[in-house]
């Protein structure tokens, strides 16, 4: 049973959801921003989703914002109570995620003079809906929105990841009900993201299956391919029809009937070609270079590109024609590693299970426990590995730990990782390496004589040091001009962005503001540290935080950012 929480002045939607979804547990609705607060304060944990309402017709006193002087001042007094009445639930759903960033929530309205699209969107809430006067569809509507939300807030097992780490993420697990959705359709779909962050493999191992095609899958980088190879390598050939094509060969497109074509940065296909790609879409038929005659061919059409298309088709470089048949209203962007930090650290246990599976790490692992008696499962599955910061407490004698010291989670998280997911696993898999040689070729200098005084054999630590040795060449290759230091003098540099304002003050205060949030992520959130770089004393870490609420920073917000 699921607990959740309606936020709403009245008992409508309360006795609407407890008549036809009695299988939840509905707690006693919030009357305003206050009651929601305090329930939350006592009860987050617990709570599984939010129904908010947008109206509220409340006193005066309960309505956000608390200070209503600067409105009242602007406008006339009555209209400001109606526009806050009005839009409440809006200010109210501002408040609970800055406090409760990830907590699901609904947005309900049945008012039709209240546009909730952009706002709800931009309050990063789950859902919204216009309800009708209609107890069983809207009853309906609720049930489905409701269910699809919980469903993917269920934590997925390793089997239902695979080789993808979806997480639990809200965000995530929409990516993946939307693409789910998506490769059931007729319609083709587009995928972006940077190099990296596992376009082909989401759609090889995850859309391909669940499109329920019967033919075969088949990926093409666009590329690697030479432009005047390209036509036939898509469409096939016929013999004789330019010197060298000494016989027929089928395209991809044959290649892939009846199943899924991917094509891989599109961009890189030429106007003409894309005219033709055009055809297919349109007619489901396309002529093979050299040949009259018309073929037909069934294709679930993927492409992907780390470029804007629609900045391409604005610069004549992509025909605008295509782009729309191509379906870029449901184009879905894979997020960059940087953009996944809430899921650090679960991103990291499942990149290191996989690393030490591959073949080779996978062999000095047995051979660390063959020569520390460890027991391991045999067969080829997965290997139990568990990441964590702190020494683990000791319950398996089959599981190895490896272990990420703070300092080591610490410069891993913070590296920028241009190359995304991909650079993420070569790296891990050579920390796994590095470190299990060290281990196994020198088993018989840092064991002791006597097995019994090993304490936490199944404990592998990976030093700080052998992480920061492989990311320092990699930082360097991809360090901008920007990012080196103007001069060698004394300070620290950082960069801002001036920019113009009605005064000095605030243009002042934006910079500072700037300052202090880059300032922030350099020091991984240690406002000591800071106060060390600005006032030459870590004890000031006090200071620090009240400027920067004086500013206006919130730190919830930087944390979040972060992935702490």
């Amino acid at each position: 049973m699921s607990s959740i929480l309606i936020i709403d002045d009245e008992d409508n939607y309360l006795e609407l959801c407890r008549r036809y979804m009695p299988e939840h547990d509905f707690l006693p609705p919030a009357r305003s921003y206050r009651d929601a607060a305090a329930v939350l304060r006592q009860r987050a944990q617990e709570i599984d989703l939010v129904l908010l309402d947008v109206h509220f017709n409340i006193d005066e006193e309960e309505l956000l914002p608390a200070d209503k002087a600067p409105l009242f001042a602007r406008s006339d007094r009555r209209r400001v109570l109606d526009r806050l009445c009005r839009t409440q639930g809006l200010l109210i759903l501002d408040r609970i995620r800055a406090d409760y960033p990830d907590l699901p929530l609904i947005v309900m309205t049945s008012r039709d003079d209240l546009p909730l699209e952009v706002d709800a969107e931009r309050l990063h809430a789950e859902d919204y809906t216009y309800l009708l006067d209609d107890d069983y569809l809207d009853a309906r509507s609720l049930r489905l929105q409701i269910e699809g939300i919980l469903a993917r807030r269920e934590r997925p097992s390793a089997e239902e990841s695979g080789p993808f780490y979806w997480g639990t993420t809200p965000a995530m697990l929409n990516l993946r009900r939307r693409l789910s959705i998506l490769a059931r359709g007729r319609l083709p779909i587009i995928v972006q993201g940077a190099t990296g962050t596992g376009k082909s493999l989401v759609v090889r191992e995850h859309v391909h299956p669940h499109s329920r095609r019967s033919g075969p899958f088949v990926a093409v980088d666009l590329s690697t391919i030479p432009s005047d190879l390209m036509a036939a390598h898509l469409f096939g050939v016929t013999k004789g029809a330019y010197t060298g094509a000494t016989s027929s060969r089928d395209g991809v497109l044959a290649q892939a009937d009846g199943g899924t074509l991917f094509l891989d940065e599109i961009g890189n296909l030429s106007l003409e070609l894309q005219k033709s790609l055009l055809l297919v879409l349109q007619e489901g038929s396309y002529r093979p270079v050299g040949s009259v005659k018309e073929r037909s061919v069934d294709i679930k059409l993927v492409v992907a590109t780390n470029e804007d298309l629609a900045t391409l088709v604005r610069e004549g470089r992509f025909r605008e024609d295509l782009y729309m048949r191509l379906n870029p209203a449901t184009a879905v962007t894979l997020a960059s590693l940087a953009d996944r930090r809430d899921d650090f650290h679960e991103l990291l246990k499942f990149f290191v299970r996989r690393v030490a599976s591959e073949a080779y790490n996978r062999d000095l692992v047995l051979q660390y426990a063959e020569q520390r008696g460890l027991m391991l499962p045999s067969g080829k599955g997965p290997l139990p590995v568990s990441v964590g910061s702190t020494v683990p407490t000791r319950s398996d004698s089959t599981r190895i730990h490896f272990l990420f010291h703070p300092s080591s989670l610490k410069l891993l998280r913070g590296f920028d990782w241009p190359g995304n997911f991909r650079q993420f696993e070569m790296t891990l898999s050579n920390l796994v390496t590095f470190t299990l040689v060290e281990l196994v070729e020198r088993a018989s200098q840092v064991e002791p004589e006597d097995p019994g005084q090993a304490s936490r054999p199944d404990v592998i630590p990976i030093p700080a040091k052998t992480v920061n040795d492989l990311l320092r060449p990699m930082a360097k290759a991809h360090r901008r001009e920007s990012d080196v230091p103007v001069d060698e003098g004394e300070g620290r540099p950082v960069g801002v962005r001036v920019c113009s304002a009605d005064s000095l003050n605030a243009v002042s205060c934006a910079v500072e503001r700037q300052y202090l949030e880059a300032l922030y992520r350099d020091s991984d959130g240690d406002l000591g540290q800071m106060g060390l770089w600005l006032l030459d004393n870590d004890g000031a870490g006090r200071k620090i935080q009240l400027r920067m609420n004086q500013l206006g920073i919130k730190l919830r917000s930087l944390k979040r950012k972060r992935g702490d």
